[in-house]
């Protein structure tokens, strides 16, 4: 049985695997500074795996603590995949692989073995990202914004006038108080820009992408978009096993 782990910059995605299923998941937000106690709060509790695999964005600190947590605990050592220039038909078009986060990497993995047609595939978390793949697998390249909580954030810090809350009330209306309108005006940009990416697929491939989104906000941001979206939780979890049986 393996643990698989996605940790982002604010919270991990895990899911334990057997058989090539994902039997149990789960989800956790994390403090940096004490990135222990919340793995001894959330995974201890777990069955002891025979592997764990781990997809990292958060940084050698965070890695690190959790290398050595595992062996502590497990006495296993963890396996962490990282980005390359292809895999099977999917080609990446970074000239420098290591620039890509690995989640997005595994992201396109997951979702290019399982579809094999277009994708727009769009990552929903600290940041927005949105990366595009043509039908014959070509990585056309993405974008990456602020999520929405960054971008409440930078008005609320980096301006004089604004002193409200956040909020993450998930609306595209019109706002009537400046909190709204921050909330509100978040995810309106969120969302256009990835409508707008899709639109942009579709003229460029000459087809309907298939469109898959994943991360802690998708949940919330997947009713506001006018394109559907096959709402996947556990995509780079599947790419990070995929990645993973590929290497043995």
């Amino acid at each position: 049985m393996s643990l698989l782990l996605d940790i982002g910059n604010s919270s991990v995605n895990w899911a334990m695997e057997e058989g090539a299923q994902l039997i149990i998941d789960g989800a956790f937000r994390y403090d940096k500074n004490n990135f222990d106690k919340s793995l001894q709060d959330n995974l201890l509790s777990l069955q002891k795996p025979t592997q764990v695999l781990v997809a990292n964005v958060a940084g050698n600190k965070v890695f690190g603590s959790l290398e050595a947590w595992v062996k502590q605990q497990w006495q296993l050592e963890c396996w962490q995949p990282s980005v390359s220039e292809r895999f099977n038909q999917l080609k990446n078009s970074y000239i420098n692989t290591q620039e890509m986060g690995i989640d997005r990497w595994l992201a396109m993995v997951a979702a290019w073995e399982k579809y094999q047609t277009a994708l727009c595939i769009v990552g929903c978390g600290t940041a927005v990202t949105i990366d595009s793949i043509d039908s014959l697998g070509n990585h056309l390249g993405g974008y990456i914004i602020p999520g929405i909580e960054l971008m409440q954030q930078a008005l609320i810090t980096k301006t004089e006038c604004i002193n409200v809350s956040t909020d993450k009330h998930a609306s595209i209306d019109y706002a009537q108080s400046t909190q709204a309108a921050i909330n509100n005006g978040a995810f309106f940009a969120a969302t256009a820009m990835i409508d707008r990416a899709v639109k942009h697929l579709s003229v460029e491939s000459g087809a309907f992408p298939k469109c898959v989104i994943f991360g802690g906000m998708a949940e919330a941001i997947n009713p506001l978009l006018q394109e559907q979206f096959e709402h996947e939780p556990n995509l780079v979890l599947g790419g990070l096993f995929i990645a993973h049986k590929a290497s043995s």
